[in-house]
């Protein structure tokens, strides 16, 4: 088993923002290839990396850790000096931190000295650091074992640059286990970290503690969800929206060695668990992956081609563009439905789409990977409906309809009559066929008279102003028949059912002259509701 060098202690802080005179030094100049046995056996998995080396990597063990104000943190057996004191168990130089500007294009200057040891002779490994960089979680080997870590905590002297200050121990340390590899939340109330303590599941396992505001911790336990195998997990790191949380593992679906590992958070935890593919994992190991943007960031391997032992490579991450589009229709009749407003809610229960379906019922939204989506839909005189999907790394665009089931129709009880209220009936001009749209509207009628069996209607038919009155009558009867035959098709009894066409003569908007839309309020059915 491969062994990851850990960490001794850390006393002053430098800048790094100094110009460079040792030289010029290559920048990022090997693309790297990955080998066909990790391609046969994981493919691409659906993600795009490109990794370059960096301007980093010396001819020891260098390994990437975490960012600090703007600078990339490493710790490295690289030799400093002509005379160094050696870790026995690796033959290498004990492992120092280091700081590197970042570059525009992400790349990395030469490292210098993050700090002056306290101890020469220890191994400094894994940090991580509060968001206001005041407080570091820092690792250094345990006394006597080169090769077990413990934890520890320091903070930044207010009064004094660069001087780290009231450095204690984590109280979760121990002479039987290793504790590696920290890395906080944002909000600094959770650390992550890896160890191979009593109770894992074999080998190191990723567990969690809280940090509290007073100083204390909370209970150490194992991440949760799908993470942790019987084999080993180590280098917890979360995504810069802390959606995802990224390790490596010798577990689940593996190349070869460690590789890296992406999971997207949920309300059970890390549950789904997907190798990033060959593309950036190889027979070897990957560990420490390490994200600077959405796209960008570092990881650590001693794949082959690398200038020592284990080197760090930037990465570059190219994302399929995504979309869910869809339409909104009807349930009973599947016509499409305008005007449907159509909100897009993600994982974590946030709204991060919002719009109005178009005259087709349409919608569309951009969507991201390994997310569990609802769509939820809405319009008046309907329920209120929710559809889910889930979305890969692999499919460009997704196809989502959502249905909508109509409300019965209300019914109004008023002193002078009472009727079932519904939207209008609506028909083309001069003609007695229902336009499509409003069959929706009859449904409703139906429900609501199927729901009450005792109600008799009468069906009054309007027509507009337009064409003379005789002609007008005599539509308006048709229209009525047809609304009436829509109703008995529907199995509504006939004998609970009259008609009557009155022309022009009960115009609801009397207008002249009258908009297209006044023209169509007029053309109207109403369902009255007959006493008893």
């Amino acid at each position: 088993m491969k062994t990851y060098f850990q960490a001794p202690l850390v006393v002053f802080l430098l800048t790094c923002s100094i110009s460079y005179a040792q030289g010029p030094y290559e920048v990022g100049e090997n693309v790297l290839a990955n080998s066909s046995n990790s391609k046969d056996k994981i493919g691409d998995n659906g993600f795009k990396f490109e990794a370059l080396t960096t301007g980093i990597n010396s001819p020891y063990a260098d390994y990437g850790t975490g960012l600090f104000k703007n600078k990339f943190i490493s710790f490295s057996a690289r030799k400093i000096g002509a005379f160094v004191k050696k870790d026995p168990m690796t033959n290498e130089p004990f492992t120092k931190l280091y700081c590197s500007d970042i570059l525009e294009n992400y790349d990395l200057t030469r490292p210098l000295l993050f700090s002056r040891l306290l101890n020469n002779n220890e191994n400094l490994g894994s940090v991580t650091f509060t968001q206001d960089g005041n407080t570091i979680f820092f690792t250094k080997n345990a006394v006597g074992n080169t090769q077990s870590f413990q934890l520890y905590k320091a903070e930044l002297n207010p009064e004094k640059l660069g001087e780290w200050i009231n450095i204690t121990p984590v109280p979760i340390n121990s002479e039987n286990y290793s504790v590696e590899n920290p890395h906080l939340t944002k909000d600094g109330s959770v650390l992550f970290f890896a160890s191979n303590m009593q109770d894992s599941k074999g080998g190191f396992d990723i567990f969690t503690i809280a940090v509290n505001r007073d100083g204390t911790y909370g209970e150490i336990v194992p991440v949760k969800g799908d993470v942790n195998t019987e084999q080993d997990e180590k280098f917890p790191h979360l995504s810069v929206d802390e959606k995802f949380l990224f390790f490596s593992s010798k577990g689940h679906e593996n190349a070869g060695g460690y590789d890296v590992f992406k999971s997207r958070r949920t309300k059970k935890g890390y549950v789904t668990i997907l190798n990033l593919g060959n593309t950036i994992n190889t027979e070897k190991d990957e560990i420490a992956f390490i994200p600077a943007t959405d796209l960008i960031g570092y990881i650590t391997s001693d794949r082959d081609g690398g200038t020592g032992g284990y080197d760090i490579y930037r990465i570059t991450e190219y994302v399929l563009p995504q979309k869910v589009s869809g339409r909104a229709v009807d349930f009973e009749t599947g016509i499409p439905l305008a005007n449907v407003s159509i909100q897009l809610i993600d994982t974590d229960g946030t709204q991060v789409g919002d719009m109005v379906t178009d005259e087709n019922g349409s919608f569309s939204f951009p969507v991201s990977s390994f997310e569990f989506y609802t769509i939820v839909s809405g319009k008046e005189g309907f329920f209120r409906g929710s559809t889910i999907f889930n979305t890969d790394n692999k499919t460009r665009e997704y196809e989502v309809d959502v249905t909508l089931k109509a409300e019965p129709a209300e019914i109004v009880v008023a002193e002078e009559k009472s009727y079932i209220k519904i939207n209008n009936i609506l028909f083309d001009y001069d003609s007695a066929k229902i336009k499509e749209i409003s069959t929706i509207t009859l449904n409703t009628v139906v429900e609501t008279l199927n729901n009450n069996p005792e109600i008799e209607i009468a069906l009054n038919a309007h027509t507009d102003f337009r064409g003379n009155d005789n002609y007008n009558f005599k539509l308006s009867e048709r229209r009525a028949v047809s609304a009436m035959n829509y109703l008995v098709s529907k199995g509504i009894s006939k004998e609970r059912l009259t008609w009557k066409g009155f022309g022009e003569t009960q115009p609801l908007i009397d207008c002249d002259p009258c908009s297209e839309g006044q023209h169509e309020a007029n053309r109207r059915i109403e369902f009255i509701i007959l006493d008893d």
